[in-house]
Protein backbone atom coordinates (compact mmCIF):
# COMPACT_ATOMS: atom_id res chain seq x y z
CA UNK A 1 0.00 0.00 0.00
CA UNK A 2 2.83 2.46 0.33
CA UNK A 3 4.23 2.13 -3.13
CA UNK A 4 0.69 2.77 -4.37
CA UNK A 5 1.30 6.66 -4.56
CA UNK A 6 4.52 6.08 -6.81
CA UNK A 7 3.06 3.74 -8.64
CA UNK A 8 0.58 6.18 -9.84
CA UNK A 9 2.74 8.80 -10.34
CA UNK A 10 4.90 6.70 -12.48
CA UNK A 11 1.75 5.41 -14.46
CA UNK A 12 0.84 9.01 -14.91
CA UNK A 13 4.29 10.02 -16.36
CA UNK A 14 4.10 7.09 -18.89
CA UNK A 15 1.19 8.06 -19.65
CA UNK A 16 2.08 11.63 -20.06
CA UNK A 17 5.05 10.92 -22.16
CA UNK A 18 3.60 8.48 -24.57
CA UNK A 19 0.73 10.50 -25.21
CA UNK A 20 3.16 13.78 -25.80
CA UNK A 21 4.90 11.13 -27.97
CA UNK A 22 1.74 10.16 -29.99
CA UNK A 23 0.71 13.70 -30.55
CA UNK A 24 4.72 14.94 -31.65
CA UNK A 25 4.09 11.87 -34.33
CA UNK A 26 1.05 12.96 -36.08
CA UNK A 27 2.07 15.62 -38.90
CA UNK A 28 -0.41 18.36 -39.92
CA UNK A 29 -0.01 19.13 -43.78
CA UNK A 30 -2.57 21.69 -43.79
CA UNK A 31 -0.52 24.52 -43.19
CA UNK A 32 1.91 23.69 -46.51
CA UNK A 33 -1.18 23.28 -47.89
CA UNK A 34 -2.69 26.63 -47.30
CA UNK A 35 0.71 28.39 -48.19
CA UNK A 36 1.00 26.83 -51.56
CA UNK A 37 -3.00 27.20 -52.33
CA UNK A 38 -2.35 31.04 -51.31
CA UNK A 39 1.46 32.03 -52.79
CA UNK A 40 1.90 29.66 -56.14
CA UNK A 41 0.05 30.21 -58.85
CA UNK A 42 -1.03 28.37 -61.84
CA UNK A 43 2.41 28.26 -63.60
CA UNK A 44 4.07 27.14 -60.63
CA UNK A 45 5.43 30.52 -59.54
CA UNK A 46 5.92 31.60 -56.34
CA UNK A 47 4.76 34.96 -54.80
CA UNK A 48 8.02 34.72 -52.38
CA UNK A 49 7.66 38.58 -51.06
CA UNK A 50 3.96 37.22 -49.87
CA UNK A 51 5.26 33.94 -48.14
CA UNK A 52 7.99 35.79 -46.47
CA UNK A 53 5.34 37.94 -44.50
CA UNK A 54 3.89 34.36 -43.76
CA UNK A 55 7.29 32.53 -42.96
CA UNK A 56 6.16 31.83 -39.52
CA UNK A 57 3.44 29.57 -40.53
CA UNK A 58 5.73 27.63 -43.11
CA UNK A 59 8.59 27.26 -40.19
CA UNK A 60 5.69 25.72 -38.36
CA UNK A 61 5.07 22.86 -40.94
CA UNK A 62 9.42 22.81 -40.69
CA UNK A 63 9.29 22.20 -37.17
CA UNK A 64 7.29 19.57 -37.56
CA UNK A 65 9.02 17.64 -40.57
CA UNK A 66 11.96 18.34 -38.31
CA UNK A 67 11.01 15.99 -35.78
CA UNK A 68 9.07 13.29 -37.28
CA UNK A 69 9.80 11.62 -40.71
CA UNK A 70 9.76 7.84 -41.83
CA UNK A 71 12.65 6.78 -40.51
CA UNK A 72 12.21 8.02 -36.47
CA UNK A 73 8.73 7.42 -36.71
CA UNK A 74 7.81 4.28 -39.36
CA UNK A 75 4.71 3.73 -37.76
CA UNK A 76 3.19 6.43 -38.87
CA UNK A 77 3.06 5.84 -42.67
CA UNK A 78 1.53 3.33 -43.68
CA UNK A 79 2.92 2.51 -47.01
CA UNK A 80 5.92 3.79 -49.26
CA UNK A 81 3.02 6.04 -50.89
CA UNK A 82 2.79 7.91 -47.70
CA UNK A 83 6.98 7.79 -47.28
CA UNK A 84 7.25 9.23 -50.28
CA UNK A 85 4.63 11.72 -49.91
CA UNK A 86 6.26 13.08 -46.99
CA UNK A 87 9.58 13.09 -48.37
CA UNK A 88 8.67 14.73 -51.67
CA UNK A 89 6.66 17.16 -49.68
CA UNK A 90 9.99 17.63 -46.97
CA UNK A 91 11.91 18.81 -50.21
CA UNK A 92 10.13 21.32 -51.60
CA UNK A 93 8.81 23.29 -48.14
CA UNK A 94 12.88 22.91 -47.35
CA UNK A 95 13.59 24.76 -50.32
CA UNK A 96 10.68 27.15 -50.06
CA UNK A 97 11.62 28.47 -46.75
CA UNK A 98 15.48 29.12 -47.52
CA UNK A 99 14.38 30.72 -50.75
CA UNK A 100 11.83 32.66 -48.85
CA UNK A 101 13.98 33.23 -45.47
CA UNK A 102 16.87 34.87 -47.92
CA UNK A 103 14.46 36.73 -50.08
CA UNK A 104 14.73 39.52 -52.52
CA UNK A 105 18.50 38.43 -51.95
CA UNK A 106 18.79 35.77 -54.17
CA UNK A 107 22.98 34.97 -54.30
CA UNK A 108 22.98 31.42 -52.45
CA UNK A 109 20.02 29.82 -55.20
CA UNK A 110 21.42 27.69 -57.24
CA UNK A 111 24.85 28.63 -57.59
CA UNK A 112 25.62 24.98 -56.83
CA UNK A 113 28.02 26.02 -54.15
CA UNK A 114 24.70 27.38 -51.78
CA UNK A 115 21.29 26.09 -51.89
CA UNK A 116 21.91 22.52 -52.83
CA UNK A 117 25.75 22.00 -52.19
CA UNK A 118 26.05 23.24 -48.20
CA UNK A 119 22.65 23.26 -46.86
CA UNK A 120 22.07 21.23 -43.68
CA UNK A 121 17.85 20.46 -42.86
CA UNK A 122 16.77 18.56 -40.14
CA UNK A 123 14.23 16.23 -40.93
CA UNK A 124 12.97 13.32 -38.04
CA UNK A 125 15.55 14.27 -35.59
CA UNK A 126 18.66 14.14 -37.94
CA UNK A 127 20.32 16.53 -40.03
CA UNK A 128 21.68 15.86 -43.59
CA UNK A 129 21.91 17.87 -46.83
CA UNK A 130 18.69 18.59 -49.32
CA UNK A 131 21.35 16.52 -51.81
CA UNK A 132 21.45 13.68 -49.48
CA UNK A 133 17.38 13.95 -49.27
CA UNK A 134 17.07 13.22 -53.47
CA UNK A 135 20.45 11.22 -53.79
CA UNK A 136 20.11 9.28 -50.77
CA UNK A 137 17.18 9.07 -49.94
CA UNK A 138 14.02 9.66 -51.97
CA UNK A 139 15.96 8.17 -55.41
CA UNK A 140 17.87 5.26 -54.72
CA UNK A 141 14.88 4.29 -51.82
CA UNK A 142 11.81 4.65 -54.01
CA UNK A 143 13.56 3.95 -57.83
CA UNK A 144 10.57 6.39 -58.90
CA UNK A 145 11.31 8.56 -61.85
CA UNK A 146 8.27 10.90 -61.43
CA UNK A 147 9.50 12.55 -58.62
CA UNK A 148 11.83 14.59 -61.02
CA UNK A 149 8.41 15.99 -62.05
CA UNK A 150 7.27 17.25 -58.31
CA UNK A 151 10.62 17.89 -56.38
CA UNK A 152 11.08 21.92 -56.95
CA UNK A 153 14.60 23.11 -56.77
CA UNK A 154 13.42 27.26 -56.71
CA UNK A 155 14.62 27.46 -60.40
CA UNK A 156 12.75 28.49 -63.65
CA UNK A 157 13.57 25.44 -64.84
CA UNK A 158 12.58 22.92 -61.98
CA UNK A 159 9.03 21.31 -62.57
CA UNK A 160 6.02 23.97 -61.57
CA UNK A 161 5.71 23.90 -57.95
CA UNK A 162 2.21 22.23 -56.84
CA UNK A 163 -0.48 24.00 -55.38
CA UNK A 164 -1.40 22.59 -52.24
CA UNK A 165 -0.03 19.40 -50.30
CA UNK A 166 -0.70 16.12 -51.97
CA UNK A 167 -3.63 14.02 -50.28
CA UNK A 168 -3.33 11.04 -48.26
CA UNK A 169 -3.71 8.35 -50.44
CA UNK A 170 -3.09 10.40 -53.67
CA UNK A 171 0.36 9.94 -53.96
CA UNK A 172 0.38 7.91 -56.76
CA UNK A 173 -1.78 10.27 -58.79
CA UNK A 174 -0.45 13.43 -57.92
CA UNK A 175 2.78 11.35 -59.26
CA UNK A 176 0.96 10.91 -62.68
CA UNK A 177 -0.35 13.99 -63.23
CA UNK A 178 3.03 15.97 -62.55
CA UNK A 179 4.66 13.36 -65.44
CA UNK A 180 1.88 14.91 -67.83
CA UNK A 181 2.33 18.04 -66.79
CA UNK A 182 5.77 18.35 -67.18
CA UNK A 183 6.12 16.48 -70.36
CA UNK A 184 3.14 17.94 -71.89
CA UNK A 185 5.09 21.57 -71.45
CA UNK A 186 7.11 22.32 -74.52
CA UNK A 187 9.38 24.22 -72.45
CA UNK A 188 10.34 21.18 -71.14
CA UNK A 189 9.57 18.47 -74.31
CA UNK A 190 9.28 19.22 -77.61
CA UNK A 191 9.69 17.22 -80.92
CA UNK A 192 10.71 18.35 -84.06
CA UNK A 193 9.29 15.70 -86.43
CA UNK A 194 10.85 17.38 -89.90
CA UNK A 195 14.67 17.15 -88.21
CA UNK A 196 13.38 13.68 -85.76
CA UNK A 197 15.14 15.75 -83.06
CA UNK A 198 13.31 15.05 -79.39
CA UNK A 199 14.39 18.45 -77.15
CA UNK A 200 14.48 17.52 -73.49
CA UNK A 201 14.83 19.33 -70.40
CA UNK A 202 18.44 19.14 -68.67
CA UNK A 203 16.26 16.32 -65.88
CA UNK A 204 16.34 13.80 -68.63
CA UNK A 205 20.15 13.90 -68.92
CA UNK A 206 21.11 14.31 -65.29
CA UNK A 207 18.90 11.77 -64.24
CA UNK A 208 19.04 9.52 -67.43
CA UNK A 209 19.82 6.72 -65.74
CA UNK A 210 16.69 6.65 -63.68
CA UNK A 211 14.19 6.84 -66.53
CA UNK A 212 16.25 4.40 -68.53
CA UNK A 213 16.57 1.54 -65.50
CA UNK A 214 12.80 2.63 -64.90
CA UNK A 215 12.30 0.66 -68.78
CA UNK A 216 14.46 -1.80 -68.31
CA UNK A 217 12.88 -3.08 -64.72
CA UNK A 218 9.09 -2.49 -65.09
CA UNK A 219 8.84 -2.67 -69.11
CA UNK A 220 11.00 -5.39 -69.80
CA UNK A 221 12.80 -3.04 -71.80
CA UNK A 222 16.35 -4.48 -72.37
CA UNK A 223 17.76 -1.06 -74.70
CA UNK A 224 15.48 1.40 -73.93
CA UNK A 225 15.36 4.50 -75.52
CA UNK A 226 14.36 8.24 -73.37
CA UNK A 227 11.75 8.70 -76.33
CA UNK A 228 9.53 5.70 -74.65
CA UNK A 229 9.48 6.72 -71.40
CA UNK A 230 8.54 10.44 -73.31
CA UNK A 231 5.58 8.17 -74.56
CA UNK A 232 4.10 6.85 -71.80
CA UNK A 233 3.00 10.80 -70.68
CA UNK A 234 2.79 12.61 -74.16
CA UNK A 235 -0.41 13.51 -75.53
CA UNK A 236 -2.20 14.90 -78.64
CA UNK A 237 -0.34 15.15 -82.23
CA UNK A 238 3.10 15.19 -81.11
CA UNK A 239 2.69 11.97 -79.84
CA UNK A 240 1.19 10.12 -82.98
CA UNK A 241 4.27 11.71 -85.07
CA UNK A 242 7.26 10.47 -82.42
CA UNK A 243 5.87 7.05 -81.96
CA UNK A 244 5.79 6.64 -85.30
CA UNK A 245 9.23 7.47 -85.76
CA UNK A 246 11.93 4.92 -85.56
CA UNK A 247 13.75 5.22 -82.15
CA UNK A 248 16.86 4.83 -84.23
CA UNK A 249 16.47 7.71 -86.32
CA UNK A 250 15.20 10.13 -83.06
CA UNK A 251 18.28 12.13 -81.80
CA UNK A 252 18.31 14.19 -78.91
CA UNK A 253 19.12 17.46 -77.42
CA UNK A 254 18.72 19.39 -74.26
CA UNK A 255 17.14 22.87 -73.50
CA UNK A 256 19.54 25.07 -71.65
CA UNK A 257 18.50 25.14 -67.86
CA UNK A 258 17.02 28.45 -66.36
CA UNK A 259 18.60 28.68 -62.81
CA UNK A 260 17.34 32.24 -61.83
CA UNK A 261 14.45 32.33 -59.02
CA UNK A 262 10.92 30.77 -59.71
CA UNK A 263 9.52 33.91 -58.35
CA UNK A 264 5.99 35.46 -60.02
CA UNK A 265 7.16 38.74 -62.11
Amino acid sequence: MRNKPIFFAALSLFVCVVASAASAQEISYSEYDRLTRKYVDARGLVNYNGLKGELSALKSFIDQISEVSPHSHPQQFKDGGEQLRYWMTAYNAWVLYIAASEYPSKSSLWNFVGLFRNRTIKLGGKQLGLEDLEHKIIRPGYKEPRIHFYINCAATSCPALWQGAIPEGKTWDVLDQSAKRFINDTKHVKYDAAAKKLYLSKIFDWFDDDFLNYLKEKKNIQQPHIAQYILMYLDGPARETLSKTPLNEISVSYFSYNKSLNEQR
